[in-house]
């Protein structure tokens, strides 16, 4: 993951987000039920303040993705099913 994940640009941290995309977009969200980085309390919240159309819990670390692909996978599928992208 080190060779594709990049610094985040500096304007990442100053500019000022207006509009959530999830207030006015259908949302998805998984929770990671073993994250250590971002607690899985404070996963549920933000999917719960989002009203998402499907929340998946996984038995994951905060790198669900490298962990779990299929499952992240299923619901990413869903997800382009469900809204046409």
């Amino acid at each position: 993951m080190a060779v594709t994940q990049k610094a985040p640009l500096a304007s990442t941290f100053g500019d000022n987000v207006t509009a959530p995309a999830w207030r006015a977009k259908p949302t998805y969200y998984q929770v990671s039920a073993e994250d250590r980085m971002i607690h899985p309390d404070n996963e549920r919240r933000m999917a719960a303040r989002m009203n998402p159309r499907k929340t998946v819990e996984l038995d994951a670390s905060h790198a669900s993705l490298a962990s779990r692909p299929v499952e992240v996978c299923d619901l990413i599928e869903l997800a382009v099913r469900e809204t046409g992208a």
